[in-house]
């Protein structure tokens, strides 16, 4: 009895340190890595719950990649039945000139755009539209009268590596022109006085050589055989007429002038690099989306509460979560990028930019995630939300509309979303050749958005009923 009670347990020996508490406190150094190891574990669920889920999967990935595919299809006029983008110049601005243009206008092959001269030379030398056509003054006087000593000119300006499409546009402007001389063959009387007028003028003229009154003679008695309104069969006379002048055989209702532009070659290779980036930028909001509504579902389904009750705090749980969407988005954009450059023919131009645009879209993005995801008591309140906010970023940053092609007061608004922040940096290492300074402004801003919205987010959720 006296034994039992002087014997001091080992928890009670002097020295001994059960019993006291600090077996249960690892070394500091072993707390860190348990830390991180739950992170990682926490951000492994939620990967494995992700893969699971074949509807978040596709729009994560997939999704992306079609809208990639498909606006870059289309910015690339890979339809046979596309219209061929035509900038006029309209220099002469008469009614004979805008009847001309209107008459282009009406043609199913030609999309035309009316701009000034320096703006249609700059577009057609960046690629984004196909040639530009210059109407000289005096077109409209010299158009009047088709068989006018003054033949009509014009000026058209191509990229000289687009020569079929420069071949076509001056087939349909020749085609015009003929049309237009046709309408005249049709008012024989008319268009013989208006001719004998033209020449009579000419013929006084100080300009006026004797060589080219011949050839304007000899071109009014061909006019003559091939507007006779006689039932005899004149294609002999015809033939005559234009054999003895041989100015008439050499007749053209047009005449082109072409101008070579040389294009730019350090905008984008193709349509593919413009829509790639708008295709990772889905694809991003789709991985904030799915990482924001597992953390409200976690909450209202009761699955924090009991994570919570395990050895892992609030910041081990918001660290696995950020490190699991940081991951995510990470890889998400590398492999649309893999899948752009092998596929697509995208080229990378500056890895290092290319690299640092990826990283802070990444923080930014996890940091908004983690800001969106506390609000809403359920799935459906906090979808509610989340979408709304993301579509009007991605709608004034260029995730629908190219920045380049946007009005000037949209693209304003868009200064203030990351979407915009986001597409800027990734075309500067693909095909806008930033340097890292000039990605830097881009960078920063990412990353400290990301870093207010996770720090706010982190408050709020800290104030949060999760149980």
């Amino acid at each position: 009895m006296s034994h039992d009670s002087t014997h001091q347990s080992p928890a009670r020996q002097p020295g001994n340190k059960f019993g006291t508490g600090e077996e249960n406190r690892p070394p500091p150094q072993r707390r860190i890595a348990g830390g991180v190891g739950r992170w990682w574990q926490i951000a492994k669920k939620d990967w494995l719950l992700l893969s699971r889920d074949k509807m978040s999967l596709f729009f994560t990935l997939i999704f992306p990649l079609l809208m990639a595919i498909f606006f870059g299809t289309a910015f690339s006029g890979g339809s046979k039945s596309a219209r061929i983008a035509l900038a006029v110049v309209d220099q002469d601005n008469t009614a004979g000139s805008r009847q001309w243009v209107q008459k282009l206008a009406e043609s199913e092959s030609l999309k035309i755009q009316p701009l000034p001269l320096e703006a249609a030379r700059d577009k057609v030398r960046r690629g984004q539209l196909t040639a530009f056509l210059v109407i000289p003054p005096g077109f409209g006087r010299a158009h009047q009268g088709v068989f006018d000593p003054l033949v009509p000119e014009v000026r058209l300006g191509v990229d000289p590596g687009q020569k079929a499409v420069a071949g076509m546009v001056e087939g349909l402007l020749m085609s015009q022109a003929a049309e237009d001389m046709q309408e005249a063959m049709n008012r024989p009387e008319e268009t013989l006085q208006q001719f004998d007028e033209n020449l009579s003028q000419w013929r006084q003229s100080p300009e006026a050589d004797p060589e080219t009154i011949t050839a304007l003679e000899g071109l009014r008695r061909s006019l003559d055989v091939l507007m006779r309104d006689s039932g005899q069969d004149s294609s002999k006379e015809s033939a005559a007429a234009t054999d003895e002048n041989p100015a008439m055989a050499g007749f053209t209702p047009l005449k082109i002038e072409k101008i070579d532009i040389q294009r730019q070659r350090n905008g984008p290779v193709n349509a593919y690099t413009v829509s790639f980036p708008q295709g990772i930028v889905w694809g991003v909001m789709s991985v904030l989306m799915a990482f924001a509504l597992s953390l409200v579902s976690e909450i209202s389904q009761g699955t924090m509460g009991r994570l919570l009750s395990m050895p892992v705090s609030r910041s081990d749980v918001l660290s696995g979560k950020a490190l699991g969407c940081f991951t995510t988005i990470v890889a998400v954009m590398g492999v649309i990028l893999l899948v752009g450059v092998a596929v697509f023919g995208i080229r990378i131009q500056s890895p290092l930019v290319l690299a640092l645009a990826v990283l802070s879209t990444a923080v930014g993005f996890t940091g908004l995630m983690m800001l969106l995801s506390v609000f809403g008591k359920n799935e459906k309140q906090a979808s509610g939300l989340v979408w709304p906010v993301m579509m009007v970023m991605a709608m004034f940053g260029g995730g629908m509309i190219p920045v380049m092609v946007m009005p000037q007061w949209m693209a304003n608004l868009g200064n203030f979303s990351p979407v915009k922040w986001t597409i800027l940096s990734l075309e500067g290492g693909l095909w806008r050749q930033f340097t890292l300074t000039d990605v830097m402004p881009y960078a920063l801003l990412l990353l400290g958005f990301g870093a207010v919205t996770f720090a706010l987010g982190r408050y709020l959720f800290a104030r949060k009923q999760v149980i």
